[in-house]
């Protein structure tokens, strides 16, 4: 067993690919030469709401990362708003209408309840509870003799459990790709839910563990990263003394779900959870903007989101692309 011990996302992927150069068997894939971790790998966050991952040599894409995590905890799992954002989402999409393994529709409809829902009930209902469980993975629907289709879960179950009023997660994942995936895209959309469900259960965000069975790295876009440098650590820089504070995500939990959907949906609303307006919408209007090749009206809007992280790292996303 492999052990990442991080403060956030950013020391989590410098970390793993030192790890990788020394244990990294290569391996063929489906997707090409892959180099993998020969056992699972346990990464622990202790800092998960540092989840923006700031390397020009990763380039991840801001906008796309938190749009997809809100999408999540909507419970959607349509095509056409989260492509928006990312084209090449919809190569994963069966019938270019759905996705099959949408985390977010699995949390909150695929069973035929709202998971989440029900977590937060046993979280506030049952003291020291160990039978909180979310699942991803429906062996009735992903589990066969065949290898079709595009969009299966990779991260297959989350637990939950509170001690000394701090909530802490654990993620199970079956096949963690740790350059897009792990410390990627998922380091965002699963440490926003552990930040959701806190507040919901009126609870500190506390550690965020993720259990990769497979973790693995293919080699042509491990070579992007392979060279970044351990001390890149912004987030020193964008608190007072050093101490990085970030905007909370949830400021009126009873009615956050209900403005989430106003917000997706565009629909008038009068927000109580001021990051629907100071940090999602001037991020939407700066993808916008950039959409149309208007890279200085992009970059205005993504000066007024209101969060230093998200607003580092969208500014100098599309400011590498003048």
């Amino acid at each position: 067993m492999q052990y990442i011990n991080a403060r956030n996302v950013s020391e989590a992927l410098y970390l793993a690919i030192q790890a990788l150069k020394v244990t990294g068997v290569e391996v063929e894939t489906r997707n090409g030469k892959a180099l993998e971790f020969p056992h699972p790998v346990v990464t622990s966050y202790s800092h998960s709401r540092e989840r923006v991952l700031f390397y020009p040599d990763r380039d991840a894409n801001p906008f796309f990362h938190l749009m997809e995590s809100f999408w999540m905890l909507a419970g959607k799992n349509d095509v056409d708003w989260i492509s928006k954002y990312n084209g090449r989402i919809n190569n994963y999409s069966d019938d270019g209408i759905t996705f099959h393994g949408a985390y977010g529709y699995r949390w909150r409809h695929w069973f035929g309840f709202d998971q989440l829902e029900t977590a937060i009930q046993r979280l506030l209902s049952y003291e020291n509870d160990r039978r909180t469980v979310v699942g991803m993975w429906d062996p009735t629907e992903d589990f066969s003799t065949g290898n079709d289709g595009k969009d299966y879960p990779c991260n297959t179950q989350i637990m939950f459990w509170v001690r000394d009023d701090t909530l802490n997660m654990t993620v199970c994942n079956r096949s963690n790709d740790m350059i897009w995936g792990a410390y990627g895209a998922n380091a965002v959309h699963m440490s926003v839910l552990l930040e959701y469900m806190a507040a919901r259960v009126d609870c500190a965000v506390g550690t965020y563990y993720q259990f990769s069975n497979n973790l693995h790295a293919y080699e042509n876009t491990l070579e992007k990263v392979i060279n970044i440098k351990p001390d890149y650590d912004p987030y020193l820089h964008l608190g007072d003394n050093g101490h990085y504070n970030p905007k909370p995500l949830v400021d009126e939990p009873a009615c956050f779900d209900k403005e989430l959907m106003c917000w997706m949906n565009n629909e008038p609303c009068s927000f109580t959870n001021s990051y629907f307006e100071e940090v999602l919408t001037p991020m939407d209007f700066s993808w916008k903007a950039w959409k149309v090749k208007d890279i200085d009206d992009a970059v205005h809007h993504a000066e007024n989101i209101q969060e230093s992280a998200w607003r580092k790292a969208c500014v100098e996303w599309l400011t590498r692309r003048w």
